[in-house]
């Protein structure tokens, strides 16, 4: 009977494994200058070291240089959040909230499911701009 113990326990710890995973990945890369990035449930979330005014112009500037189309945005020194339309049709929004004078979490979600390359590229394009 104890001959089995091994086999029967790690079956328990996959099964258990797979009942409590949520089925979202997150995905953690170092990289932002204040903290990190992790990749949630279909949005990208950065940790940006800047103030809100930079961020505000880093955002449209990287809309530009991407040749989104604004379709609304706004923003202050607590946060804001910008639209934008890709060629596809693609509805792209780019969120942030200031933490500190600073530092603020920045959230880009593409498309209604997420799609984690176009949204690493828009926010390279946002870094470039800080």
């Amino acid at each position: 009977m104890f001959q089995y113990f091994p086999k029967l326990l790690l079956a328990l710890m996959l099964t258990s494994a797979s009942i409590f995973s949520t089925g979202c990945v997150a995905i953690l890369a170092g990289g932002a200058a204040a903290g990190g990035t992790a990749y949630v449930m279909g949005e990208l979330k950065v940790d940006i070291e800047a103030t809100p005014a930079q961020i505000r112009s880093a955002i449209t500037g990287a809309g530009d240089e991407l040749n989104l189309r604004s379709i609304s945005g706004a923003g202050d020194e607590i946060e804001g959040e910008y639209t934008f339309r890709t060629a596809g049709d693609e509805k792209v929004t780019i969120r942030y909230e200031v933490k500190t004078d600073n530092f603020a979490e920045l959230r880009i979600r593409v498309g209604t499911f997420g799609d984690r390359s176009k949204s690493v590229r828009i926010n390279d394009a946002i870094q470039n701009r800080l």
